[in-house]
């Protein structure tokens, strides 16, 4: 029986900062591999028999989602939108009613988009050993050997085996050190990956029981949302009412386990090179070490410099004589911080001035549809852009009123709209486009097409923008996404 993948590729990853950001978190970082973890978890689909992937993302992500998939080849089956982040539990509600919707049988599996596994090979025995448990009618997790006390992941308490898989007792969310601590040493607990199996009808069918109103929201929200291509979007409305809650706190912890009424519940030892790069110092851990324990990238010149990691991804970063440090530079930011103080980069990206707000949400390099573009300088008054336009790609058709735009092409040939007049710009000419003045740039070529945006004006803002025609179908959309 072929499984339906569901990867969950919502939440912004602060403790990543400044690598993620809100407008490219986590999923989307391409950490010691070629590929994104996002990716990483597409191909991994490759291992088992399986149809394309749902995706389940913020609406503010699509482009990346498809981005990603075109990068590697790959085709989505849906990519559904959550207006806001209302956590897994919502989230998975909403692939699983879809999905069900086209089967009622269907089997899925639950896959975080941002994990890295080591061993393709062992995932696909574990997720081969668990699907005849799924399709008897059993809820299947996937557990970790446990390596560390660590307070920031769940735990699974196994029971008797059975052969090369255990019965579930029951979850435990994040303890606290003490408890982590005696949970391993006890021999009983595996750390809870994330990972889940089961009927699309089962998850409805536990979700009804344990949280009604999330499975109410999601309903509702389906019901009244609507397809664009492989985009779906829920009802913004219904879904917004739903609760705010994890899979774990919504269904799992629970449910009723095996010997009472509830379905069977099983747990399936994941030995795989797993992890979860949730906080800088699990990089540090799974990273390349040196013979003074450090893990570099980029320019880095280090010396007595011990146990630490110094990520460069622009300009070089020199230390000397520290150790137990983290530093991350980036084109527009730079975290220093220690392993002991790594949790509260959390809180530190949330306190950011209003100065700073643009630092939490996107890079200067910041991805569109048709391609990218970054912010080169600005000042009072004025802002310079270089955008690179994807081969047969195109702007929408808007206009600004508060700022005038002078392009200059560098690289490629343009073609401009700007009012009735249409034409071409080749390497070195330029054009004016007045503020109020609709306009469109497009790029007809096969290869890429670079510019120089130069913008004057009172107000700068990306939501300064009236959409009249757009092939991403963002007419109605004027905040610049």
């Amino acid at each position: 029986m072929l499984i339906q993948p569901i990867i969950l590729a919502g939440g912004s990853g602060t403790r990543l900062w400044p690598l993620s950001r809100e407008q490219y978190p986590k999923p989307f970082l391409s950490i010691s591999r070629v590929n994104s973890m996002f990716q990483e978890t597409v191909l991994r689909l490759d291992e088992i028999e399986s149809f394309d992937p749902i995706v389940v993302c913020n609406e503010a992500h699509r482009f990346l989602v498809t981005d990603h998939f075109e990068q590697i080849s790959r085709t989505p089956q849906a990519i559904i939108l959550e207006p806001t982040g209302r956590n897994t539990a919502p989230a998975l509600t909403l692939a699983a009613i879809y999905s069900t919707a086209r089967d009622s049988q269907s089997i899925i599996l639950s896959l975080p988009a941002d994990h890295i596994i080591q061993d393709n090979a062992a995932f696909r025995k574990a997720i081969n050993l668990g699907l005849p448990l799924a399709e008897d009618g059993g809820i299947v997790t996937f557990g970790i050997e446990p390596t560390e006390p660590n307070i920031g992941f769940g735990y699974i308490r196994k029971s008797s085996a059975h052969k090369d898989y255990f019965s579930l007792l029951d979850f435990v969310e994040k303890p606290s050190f003490e408890k982590a601590t005696a949970m391993m040493n006890s021999g009983e607990y595996l750390w809870n990956s994330g990972i889940f199996m089961l009927r699309s009808s089962l998850w409805i069918e536990q979700i009804r029981l344990h949280s009604p109103k999330i499975l109410e929201a999601c309903e509702v929200a389906m019901a009244r949302g609507d397809e664009d291509g492989a985009f779906f979007r829920p009802s913004i409305k219904q879904f917004e009412s739903s609760p705010n809650v994890a899979i774990d706190y919504a269904v799992m912890e629970k449910m009723a386990v095996n010997g009472t009424d509830g379905p069977d519940c099983w747990v399936i030892p994941l030995d795989a090179g797993w992890s979860d790069i949730g906080a800088w110092s699990t990089l540090w851990l799974e990273g390349e070490h040196d013979a003074s324990g450090n893990v570099t990238s980029g320019s880095v010149h280090i010396e007595s410099v011990n146990d630490s990691l110094i990520l460069s991804n622009h300009r070089t970063v020199a230390a000397v004589g520290i150790e137990k440090a983290i530093i991350v530079e980036t084109k527009d930011a730079v975290l220093v911080t220690t392993m002991e103080s790594e949790q509260a980069v959390k809180d530190l990206v949330a306190n950011l001035g209003e100065e700073l707000e643009v630092l939490k949400k996107h890079h200067q390099v910041v991805s569109r549809p048709w391609g990218t573009y970054e912010i080169t300088d600005s000042g009072s008054g004025f802002q310079v852009k270089h955008l690179y336009i994807k081969a047969g790609e195109s702007l929408s058709l808007q206009k600004h009123s508060y700022r005038a735009e002078h392009w200059v092409v560098v690289s490629g040939k343009a073609t401009v709209t700007r009012e009735q007049q249409v034409f071409t710009l080749e390497v070195n000419e330029s054009t004016f486009i007045p503020a109020g003045s609709k306009h469109r740039l497009q790029n007809k070529a096969t290869e890429p097409l670079e510019i120089i945006e130069i913008q004057s004006g009172s107000y700068l803002g990306e939501d300064d923008i009236v959409r009249f025609e757009d092939k991403y179908n963002r007419v109605k959309r004027q905040d610049g996404t």
